[in-house]
């Protein structure tokens, strides 16, 4: 024979501990900050975790119960029928109940007065039925009550009431508002919960059975479980048709138990919604809203349109010459520190040999409105993978106002990262050839400076000549002044040769520098808020999974 269900009830809880209420609580802080960053509206998350403390500051020896249920289902006669005596008053006229009206052990009172106040009880019936002093019977209006404001206190109890029981009748048990306002509402929010069916006097017994086991597959098709569904009935006046309702009532083990699940199943199902609303599983890991390979493709193109802007070529063609310019001045000679200082005075070497200037001066050679497309673009594609709710804090990331001015300022600070690097390189070669010059100058000043005095004395200067093929006896002067000559170009050539090999690996070496430092800068301002974006998205799942869990390792008093 199936277990009734009270049984099932007092199985499922006996031997049961609480769970960690601050745990739960510290999960559902956790979860209300990973939504903040998300974006979303984590009001009722927040109004659930200060209703919980606020609950949590009463004794737990006895939890309250609510009646609820709508207008004309013996709400009222079946909390008489309880108490075998009325303490709510009923009636053929609807509502009945305007306020809430509660029924305590005589000897909880004084415990409970400051939860009835917070609870804005002011209707309250003693009694000595031992038992019942383990819960506190509340009465409340009707859910579908033509008073709006009998309906808005309900609304107004229901998040700080630790338990509850739905009442329905043969003719409303299948009531829309009931199910779809109320059951599917606060169903998963309530751990301690039943279903009575009243008035069953009015259907034959068989049929009550089979409205029972009706409304059960019902109950758990919405999502809610094994829900207890209890039959009752008012019309026996010494109360035994309501026996089954109190054998429930009375197999409550621990009153500290329902309220710690209470708090456990309200928080837990807050972050089920918050996780919902952020297209986020409940578990881990969580699958990246852009993996790795499209973060490489993007910043792959980012950088591309952004380097192009730079102009590398011309980076290149300014480092060669600055290292040309460093060599003139180590290794021209004479003439080549001369040289060196008429480009510098006439602007020519601010214009064509200073790398760094080249790439200071980037913003005026294009936009970066192309360059922040792909992002856009990345960002546009996973909208459609999440629901409603978290798609604003995602298109807000690919908002070019946004995008560009952080891009432009990761590329100046790429720029300025390294002060160093564009310092033209030197070699002790040219020294050497710089010595050189310097020994080829003067053998052309020794020269033209005799040949000069041969020509103020009128050839009165003895000079001595060599005899040279094909060209006769030339003069020593003029040998000399060749000799410095040919040495000067031979030397300014190896000059040259060599400041151009080691521009043009400087040239690279800056090249790769920039390309690498921009995009490193590039890829942390793009993806740094994805990234903060993904580390709340795992922060609310991590959270989700913990509360799944039961909120951790129960607690030994449960909170």
């Amino acid at each position: 024979m199936p277990a009734s269900p009270v049984e099932r009830t007092r199985r499922s809880t006996e031997h049961r501990a609480p769970p960690s209420v601050s745990s739960c609580l510290e999960h559902l802080e956790q979860a209300i900050s990973a939504a903040r960053e998300l974006g979303l509206d984590s009001s009722a998350a927040r109004t659930v975790r200060d209703l919980a403390r606020e609950r949590l500051r009463f004794p737990a020896s006895t939890y309250v119960l609510a009646l609820a249920g709508g207008t004309g289902v013996g709400k009222s006669s079946l909390l008489n029928a309880l108490a075998r005596t009325e303490v709510s008053p009923s009636g053929v006229r609807r509502p009945t109940t305007g306020v809430p009206v509660a029924w305590v052990h005589r000897s909880a009172r004084a415990e409970l007065e400051p939860l009835l106040d917070w609870l804005e009880l002011r209707e309250v019936r003693e009694h000595d039925d031992e038992g019942g002093a383990r819960v506190a019977l509340v009465d409340l209006p009707d859910l579908d009550s033509i008073a709006p404001a009998h309906r808005a206190r309900v609304d107004q109890l229901l998040p700080r009431i630790d338990a509850v029981a739905w009442v329905a009748d043969p003719e409303k048990y299948q009531d829309a508002l009931f199910h779809d306002a109320y059951l599917r509402e606060w169903g998963p929010r309530v751990a301690r919960q039943a279903v009575i069916v009243n008035k069953t006097d009015r259907v034959a017994p068989a049929d009550g059975e089979r409205l029972r086991h009706d409304l059960e597959r019902r109950l758990r098709l919405e999502g809610l479980g094994d829900v207890p569904v209890m039959l009752s009935s008012t019309l026996d006046g010494h109360g035994t048709g309501v026996d089954e309702v109190r054998r429930w009532l009375e197999s409550a083990a621990d009153a500290k138990l329902v309220v710690a699940e209470r708090v456990a199943a309200e928080a837990r199902a807050e972050v089920r919604s918050l996780t919902t609303a952020a297209g986020v599983p409940a578990a881990l890991p969580v699958p990246p809203l852009v993996d790795d390979q499209q973060r490489e493709r993007v910043a792959r193109a980012v950088g591309r349109e952004v380097l192009a802007i730079l102009d590398l070529p011309g980076l290149e063609l300014q480092a060669a010459a600055a290292s040309r310019a460093a060599a003139r001045s180590a290794g021209g000679g004479p003439l080549g520190f001369v040289t060196r200082r008429m480009s510098r005075w006439s602007g020519r070497e601010a214009r064509t040999a200073d790398p760094a200037a080249h790439l200071r001066t980037w913003r005026h050679r294009g936009s970066l409105a192309r360059a922040t497309e792909p992002l856009r673009q990345l960002l546009a594609g996973t909208l459609s993978r999440l629901p409603p709710a978290g798609r604003p804090v995602v298109a807000a990331l690919g908002d070019s106002t946004r995008l560009q001015p952080g891009l432009a300022t990761a590329v100046d600070r790429a720029i300025a990262g390294e002060p160093q690097s564009f310092v033209p390189p030197s070699s002790h070669v040219w020294t050497v050839l710089g010595l050189g010059q310097y020994v080829a100058t003067a053998l052309i000043a020794f020269g033209l400076l005799w040949l000069l005095a041969q020509w103020v004395s009128g050839g009165s200067v003895p000079v001595g000549s060599a005899e040279l093929p094909y060209l006769g006896e030339v003069p020593q002067p003029v040998l000399l002044l060749a000799a410095g000559l040919l040495a000067s170009f031979v030397l300014g050539r190896l000059l040259a040769l060599h400041a151009r090999w080691l521009g043009r690996r400087w040239a690279g070496r800056l090249r790769d520098r920039v390309v690498s430092e921009v995009e490193q800068r590039i890829a942390t301002t793009l993806f740094a808020p994805l990234d903060a974006l993904e580390e709340a998205r795992t922060r609310l799942a991590s959270a989700a999974a913990e509360m799944e869990r039961g909120c951790l390792e129960p607690g030994v008093d449960g909170r």
